[in-house]
């Protein structure tokens, strides 16, 4: 099944709490792949570590998925495999 996301209920320092297109309202800890992804010099998840950045998380509404204004955007599906 395509996991889309349709609303982004709750964020708090590496985490997201996602309501997907299943119904279901998943929990989503970034932290280990932030910490991972940033490891690469020059990477733009490093932005991504910073708490107040973080909590500037969207919602695109076309695309059913989660971004940020520089430019990250990260597939529903991961999100879901990701997610508790």
């Amino acid at each position: 099944m395509l996991h889309l996301i349709k609303e982004i209920k709750e964020v708090r320092p590496y985490r997201i709490k996602l309501k997907f297109n299943t119904g279901e309202i998943r929990d989503v800890n970034l932290e280990r792949n932030l910490k991972e992804w940033s490891k690469t010099p020059g990477s733009i998840y490093k932005q991504l570590l910073d708490p107040d950045y973080f909590e500037k998380v969207k919602l695109n509404t076309e695309m059913e998925t989660i971004y940020w204004d520089n430019g990250i955007d990260l597939c529903p599906d991961t999100l879901y495999s990701l997610s508790e």
